[in-house]
């Protein structure tokens, strides 16, 4: 295993580690109304393969 694997996988544990002590104490409903899920492996992500901010809306709001 490479230097650079091994420090990816300390991050991801560390990652996971701090999710699961931030929203470890909220119950199941809670966690999917803001977009994670209870899984074996611990609190994960709704959608895993959005990453960073939401993209911006497709036409521009009109001014009122």
């Amino acid at each position: 295993m490479s230097f650079i694997a091994l420090l990816n996988l300390a991050k991801e544990y560390f990652e996971q580690r701090r999710l699961n002590q931030t929203f470890g104490h909220l119950d199941n409903h809670v966690l999917k109304d803001i977009g994670f899920t209870r899984t074996d492996a611990g609190i994960r992500p709704l959608n895993p393969h959005v990453k960073g901010e939401t993209p911006p809306p497709q036409s521009e709001l009109s001014p009122r």
